[in-house]
């Protein structure tokens, strides 16, 4: 950027701030006794700069405390106090956040995070009258429409108003998005209430809903039915979760204590867990569509109202990966008690935190020695093969994915991606033979599989062997992914490979619109260009995959091609040997 640019943006921002911190500017420095000048002050502008930088790096943490800084600065200013506390919500600094939503609050009374805060707080206090009172100050517009009929439902639940809790829960009809929240939690609620007929309708209406996927619904309904006297039921409904999430650790250990004769307490003794829940609930609903900062501030209200909840403590930890904030979640993952059914994974999902620190030795070393602790299960094994495949120590992966199927014994149809991944290593470590197999076996379980028709299609093409059934898998593969740029690009390359230019340059010219920062597909369409005769495009085709970051070793052939083109095509030849490209 010009200095000129510079300035002029450095002054725009300046005059859109100040105004903001207006009386807060830093006082001239002031001379010391022996007539040094003395350090300047912090400047609270300077500080609002910094966290509006901090909240643009997604560091949260850092942002919060210059926020802090600048309120201090210009307390009265609404929309600093507003982002402070909502900042300090999200790193859970809840006593903070409760003094700046009293300060919100008398200076704005329909301040919908501000009561929302002090809500939570006043149930955790058991003072449902003022919850009642933030609440219903709440305009239900944005989250609030959610959030406010079903805390309103718990809180008249808690003051023996079952009716009315479900006559405002039942508000939640107006939107469809809401039937899950609404069914489950008139289930939670009449359970809470002891209406248990009302309770097994409930369950039965939110189990028709996607709803039914979710573990805790699944959990609470199993709990609900094993303490009304039916236990065979309860033992149905978790076997038929466990069929299609075998290694799911909540239900299996629920299951266990049905069989051991053991009770499953009901889920909510106190308005309290079921405000909890209902944060909890929408935390998740929102937690993968860039709703991370919300989803953070529901975990830790939910925490707040329930320090035992340990799915609150999951969820805070997904969300802090999703922003890599790789640290703090295995900080989380840390406090999550051994006792706790989420403990395992708690420490497969610390590996995985710890692989993406680059802290490879350490995560190996704790995924093999999780592994002995368990000789049946294959949960770290399978982590620890995948990331040493993503570190191409390819042969330690294959030794690896070999344990894994060893202890699975009998190989299924659901075990078809280990095979899959397992061909992978096995091709990269140049042991094409075994990697072929898997790649069959595995595509006799999923003969649709895009994913693996595309590889071993590949595969068989660049080699030379099977060209006709090649063509026709990747041709398959694309009908089936047809925005995946991987996978166009094979059939590109596929075509380059048979000699058919014109088709190739097609597929590869739609390839690199679906990947255009991708350097090996870019790569590739320079040399389908040159084939085509497009020699002016070839070159700039292949300067252009060195710029975007060609592997270094790959640097040297694309550059001898920009000087001197391709030589002769050469006829595919039976087992020619090597990959070349992508290959999915």
């Amino acid at each position: 950027m010009k200095l000129s640019a510079l300035l002029t943006a450095t002054v725009v921002l300046t005059t859109v701030a100040l105004p903001m911190l207006s009386g807060c500017t830093s006082a001239a420095p002031e001379s010391d006794s022996a007539g040094m000048a003395a350090a300047p002050k912090p400047s609270p502008l300077g500080h609002y700069l910094s966290a509006r930088v901090a909240s643009d790096q997604m560091d949260s943490s850092r942002a919060a405390d210059f926020y802090d800084i600048a309120l201090a600065a210009s307390p009265n200013n609404q929309v600093l106090l507003h982002r402070t506390m909502v900042l300090m919500l999200a790193e859970g600094r809840m006593q903070q956040a409760l003094d700046l939503a009293k300060r919100r609050v008398a200076e704005k009374g329909d301040a919908a995070m501000a009561r929302l805060v002090l809500a939570v707080n006043a149930i955790q206090s058991g003072d449902f009258a003022s919850a009642r009172r933030h609440l219903k100050k709440s305009s239900r517009k944005s989250y609030m429409a959610l959030l406010q009929p079903m805390l309103l439902a718990w809180v008249d639940a808690g003051d023996n108003q079952y009716d009315s809790a479900i006559e405002t829960i039942g508000e939640l009809r107006s939107r469809a998005a809401f039937t899950p929240f609404r069914s489950y939690h008139t289930a939670l609620i009449s359970d809470f209430a002891g209406h248990e007929a009302a309770a097994a309708v409930a369950f039965k209406e939110t189990l028709k809903s996607e709803a039914r996927r979710v573990t805790r619904v699944t959990l609470n309904y199993g709990g609900f039915l094993s303490r009304s006297g039916h236990q065979d039921e309860a033992l149905a409904l978790f076997d038929g979760f466990l069929e299609r999430l075998p290694s799911n650790p909540v239900i299996g250990r629920a299951r266990d204590k049905l069989h051991r004769g053991e009770t499953l307490w009901p889920p909510m003794t106190s308005v309290a867990d079921g405000v909890a829940e209902a944060f909890l609930s929408a935390g998740f609903a929102i937690a993968g569509a860039r709703g991370g900062e919300t989803a953070r501030i529901y975990a830790h209200l939910a925490l707040f109202l329930r320090p035992d909840l340990i799915s609150a403590r999951m969820l805070l930890a997904e969300v802090l990966e999703s922003v890599e904030r790789f640290e703090e979640a295995i900080a989380v993952y840390k406090q999550v008690p051994k006792t706790s059914p989420f403990h395992w994974n708690a420490r497969i999902r610390t590996a995985a935190n710890m692989n993406s620190l680059d802290r490879i030795e350490e995560t190996v070393g704790l995924l093999r020695g999780m592994a002995k602790e368990r000789p049946k299960d294959t949960s770290a094994l399978i982590t620890a093969a995948r990331i040493l495949r993503s570190q191409e120590r390819f042969e330690e992966a294959v030794a690896a994915y070999g344990e894994v199927l060893d202890r699975l014994g009998t190989v299924q149809e659901r075990h078809w991606s280990l095979l899959y991944e397992r061909g992978i290593a096995l091709e990269r470590s140049k042991r094409w033979k075994a990697a072929e197999a898997d790649f069959l076996q595995a595509l006799d379980f999923r003969p649709e599989e895009a994913s693996v028709l595309n590889y071993l299609g590949y595969s068989w093409i660049d080699q030379g062997i099977n060209l006709d059934r090649a063509r026709k898998m990747i041709e398959r593969a694309v009908s089936k992914r047809p925005n995946d740029g991987y996978v166009v690009d094979s059939l590109g390359w596929a075509f380059f490979r048979l000699g058919e230019y014109d088709k190739a340059v097609q597929y590869l010219e739609r390839a690199v619109e679906l990947r255009p920062q991708d350097p090996i597909i870019n790569d590739h369409l320079g040399d389908a260009y040159w084939r085509a005769g497009r020699k002016l495009e070839a070159r700039f085709q292949w300067s252009h995959a060195i710029d975007l970051g060609a592997e270094e070793k790959l640097i040297p052939a694309i550059q001898a091609k920009q000087r001197d083109g391709l030589g002769p095509p050469e006829p595919v030849r039976k087992n020619a040997g090597g990959k070349s490209g992508s290959g999915g």
